[in-house]
């Protein structure tokens, strides 16, 4: 049903993200989610006192092609165990939070039918729990490896691989 939903809304994708009620729902996720505030320091709470205002100045902002993200908030976070290292962490503002999950509502629909049953990583409905017991199960199943690719440390600098310019 969601899906078919996209073809009979006939505004453009654009149209969709800068519509208010998209930037409410984006809002909603944000706040679910709950978070830090950004680099600005506007929490939640804060960006929810005058929601109905600050959403209308972000769908101009966006339609009138003015909008610009903040940097982001980087973060250290200890990774657990002993001289485990720390692990990078970006907090964006709300307000680009708000964007963020508006056009994950957005593009989300038409984007994850497309993907492999065998991906299970920032996917609705699919955890880690899930990905585990696949990967049990390949095992089992007389395969003698699992791969699991983390783009992210894919695209980290390698002593091996000189960092790319351009």
């Amino acid at each position: 049903m969601e899906q078919l939903e996209l073809f009979v809304d006939r505004r453009s994708l654009f149209e969709k993200l800068y519509s208010i009620e998209f930037l409410y729902e984006g809002f909603r996720a944000v706040k679910k989610n709950k978070g830090a505030p950004g680099i600005d320091g506007v929490t939640i709470k804060d960006y929810e006192a005058d929601l109905d205002n600050n959403l209308r100045q972000l769908s101009e902002d966006l339609k009138k092609w003015q909008y610009k993200p903040s940097p982001v908030l980087r973060v250290e976070i200890p990774k657990p165990g002993k001289n485990a290292g720390v692990r990078l962490l970006g907090i964006p503002c709300v307000r680009d939070r708000v964007v963020q999950a508006a056009l994950k509502l957005i593009l989300e629909p038409i984007f994850d039918p497309l993907f492999s049953d065998n991906s299970y990583g920032f996917r609705p409905k699919r955890n880690q729990r899930q990905a585990v017991e696949a990967a049990q199960k390949i095992v089992k199943s007389g395969k003698e490896y699992v791969v699991d690719i983390d783009l992210s440390k894919f695209l980290d600098p390698s002593p091996y691989c000189p960092p790319f310019h351009e």
